[in-house]
């Protein structure tokens, strides 16, 4: 370090083809020089005691890394700087330069004899300058930390979510909806209109043998965003759904589809793929064109779409089946057979004998005790009628509002093998409480198997049968005090073995 003066007139560095130009703002500023080569920054501030100002540079390392073009004239150039400082702004004063240190003093008296104490002093200065960004710093992350923190200590979590709508069968799985309330800060004019609401899609396996996943659908939904949000069906690749648009969600990856994948998929069809209520779904999802005469079905595998041979039905409804639907009156072991389940006002009102029993009888949802009946039946008289020969009960056991299960409206009751059999679901008892259960019952009658779905009976809101398993949605009895909570139950059709998982997600 060594101190000195300003250069005197005439003095080397006093060509006019350089300049220093100060900034000052407030306490503190910036110092440039500048000259046909390049520019140099550098920082100064206020000092303390007699140390009128501090000029902060870069080290050496850096120096030659930014300012290559003066590698060799650092010295030269601090000089110069000084003095000019020294002119422009301090008359009188003198300069301490240290080169090392990356530092420039300009003091206002006599430089003392052993300069060791300078360095001490700005060292001080430094440290105490460095000491307090330090703590400003960690004032600043503290205020920041504690804003979030608040906002989510404040936050009212919604911990699960709840099943949207009905589910569907895939091949492996149930696949239900399930919608979240996003966090939100409580407030005493809160406003419902402003909470937003995720979207995913829950798969549950039909063996029961994982928990499920949660696939996320969409995320910042308004509640008006579910006025017809729903799943339209499964064709064996996508489960699809509508949410104010045709949407789907592929089964082996996980990915979502949506209308820019099927207007990729098929470029040449004068299609916008944007009107869902053009959409409808059987077995595959099928679309009708603007012209309201052409309909085009989307192939699983490559998303594109070909003229469906299948005309529409206007009579169609819409995906909601009716739990009446799957629950027949009874089943026909053989063609002359009938095995039903019948009160002793249904046999003598509809099944005594010289009645007409057709193909497929839909069970009444009456709150009645019905009992396993056998019946003769006689030839098959026009549109697949017979008429009832005999009806004997089987037994005395009598089981409340009983039907037999079968696959879909007006389809045959499922017929079990080795040994053949049927589904009879029934409720558990009459009154509250009751819950949903389905036994297993042979051609003779006999019961081989029972089980309880745990499903409030007159809460059970959707069957979903197949020959392997039947998977039933609903809620738990009530629990005083508490909400009823949403289950998925399956149950294996061979042995009766019972999977059950929440909706509560």
């Amino acid at each position: 370090m060594t101190p000195v003066g300003p250069s005197p007139p005439g003095a080397p560095g006093s060509a006019t083809d350089w300049r220093v130009v100060i900034d000052e703002k407030g306490r503190c500023g910036s110092i440039s020089y500048n000259e046909p080569a390049g520019s140099v920054g550098f920082s100064w501030e206020f000092g303390g005691g007699d140390t009128v100002a501090i000029i902060s540079f870069e080290d050496e390392a850096t120096w030659r890394t930014r300012y290559p073009w003066a590698v060799g004239r650092r010295a030269e150039i601090l000089r110069r700087v000084a003095d000019e400082v020294i002119r422009q702004k301090s008359p009188g004063s003198f300069a301490e330069i240290d080169e090392q240190a990356g530092w420039i003093n300009l003091r206002q008296v006599t430089p003392p004899r052993l300069p060791a104490a300078a360095p001490a002093s700005h060292q001080a200065f430094r440290d105490r300058k460095a000491k307090l960004t330090l703590i400003l710093a960690a004032f600043v992350l503290v205020l920041v930390v504690a804003a979030f923190g608040l906002k989510s200590m404040f936050s009212i979590q919604s911990s699960t979510g709840t099943p949207l709508g009905l589910s569907v069968r895939t091949p492996q799985h149930i696949a239900t909806l399930i919608r979240t309330l996003e966090p939100y800060v409580p407030s005493l004019h809160r406003n419902p209109d402003n909470d937003r609401h995720r979207l995913a899609l829950f798969l549950y396996p039909v063996d029961g043998r994982s928990p499920g996943r949660t696939i996320p659908i969409a995320q910042g939904l308004r509640i008006g965003d579910f006025n017809l949000a729903q799943l339209l069906g499964c064709d064996g690749s996508t489960v699809w759904f509508n949410l104010n648009g045709i949407g789907g969600v592929n089964l082996t990856t996980g990915k979502l589809v949506g209308a820019a994948d099927l207007r990729r998929a098929n470029t040449v069809l004068d299609e916008t793929w944007d009107d869902f209520r053009r959409f409808e779904f059987d077995g595959r999802l099928r679309v009708t064109l603007p012209d309201r005469q052409r309909i085009f079905e989307v192939v699983p595998e490559t998303l594109q779409a070909i003229p469906s041979p299948t005309p529409r039905d206007p009579a169609k409804l819409p995906f909601d089946p009716a739990l009446q639907d799957f629950l027949s009156s009874g089943v026909r072991p053989t063609p002359t057979e009938w095995l039903g389940l019948h009160s002793p006002n249904e046999v003598a009102r509809e099944f005594k004998p010289k009645s007409r029993l057709s193909r497929t009888n839909r069970a009444e949802n009456a709150k009645e005790l019905r009992r396993l009946h056998r019946a003769e039946l006689g030839p098959e008289l026009d549109r697949g009628y017979r008429e009832v020969l005999s009806m004997t009960p089987v037994s005395e056991d009598e089981f409340f509002n009983a039907a037999f299960l079968r696959a879909a409206a007006s389809a045959d009751p499922l017929r079990l093998s080795a040994p053949e059999s049927f589904l009879m679901v029934y409720t558990s008892k009459p009154g509250l409480g009751g819950t949903a259960m389905l036994a297993r019952v042979d051609s003779t009658g006999k019961i081989l198997w029972r089980t309880d779905t745990g499903i409030e009976r007159f809460k059970l809101a959707q069957i979903l049968p197949d020959a392997r398993n039947v998977a039933f949605i609903g809620t738990r009895p009530p629990v005083p005090d508490k909400l009823s909570e949403p289950i998925l139950v399956i149950v294996d059709n061979p042995s009766g073995a019972v999977s059950t998982t929440t909706l509560w997600k």
